[in-house]
């Protein structure tokens, strides 16, 4: 059986119980071992200890089991099977937890949030519930903006400011002009007479 990619799906594709059969039938026939009393018994306990272990996990075990990797070449108890298929899960079991850390790391918080998305197309419903949902919305916004705090002493001047005309607009910001450079040309003149 060829070795699949690490974080493969068909590494962890659970096996049947024909599976885990036609395994021990393989094992039981090529390794010698001790004739169980009473067969059922032992065939409930391979069960017990196979539950949960992956189609690959245990045909690469029973592989790795024929070709020596126990310290004795006997059929394996249900524990050591078990154990030898988790020894060979292992770098799998890695790889699958690895990605799933990256993928939890590596998740924006975008991804959670809902957006604003166009309208859905099709469903007359689910356009309905869209335009409502995005009213509402603009609603929201321009009661937070209308509502907004005003510092009054910024503003002190508002509704003068609105009853200008252009041509008094251009006067006031001579003059502020004016003022300014009245000031800066004083401040260097008193400069240099201190000097």
């Amino acid at each position: 059986m060829e070795k699949p990619s690490l974080g493969s799906d068909l590494v962890f594709h659970p096996a049947t119980h024909a599976d885990r059969v036609d395994a021990l039938r393989v094992l039981a026939n090529a390794l010698p071992g001790r004739q169980p009393v009473d067969m059922q018994l032992m065939l409930g306990a391979y069960e017990v200890a196979l539950e949960g272990v992956s189609r690959w996990g245990l045909a690469q075990a029973t592989r790795s089991i024929l070709q020596g990797s126990l310290a004795h070449s006997f059929m394996p108890s249900p524990p050591e099977l078990r154990r030898e298929i988790d020894r060979i899960m292992i770098p799998h079991v890695e790889a699958r937890r690895r990605e799933a850390e990256a993928a939890r790391r590596y998740k924006w918080d975008e991804h959670s949030k809902s957006r604003a998305l166009p309208a859905p197309k099709g469903d007359p419903n689910a356009v309905a519930k869209w335009h409502a949902k995005r009213n509402a919305e603009k609603a929201a916004a321009a009661v937070k903006s209308t509502s907004a705090s005003i510092d009054q002493t910024l503003f002190a001047d508002k509704d003068q400011r609105a009853q200008r005309t252009p041509a008094d607009a251009v006067s006031d910001f001579i003059s502020r002009h004016d003022r300014r450079h009245s000031d800066a040309l004083g401040r260097t003149n008193a400069k240099g007479a201190d000097q």
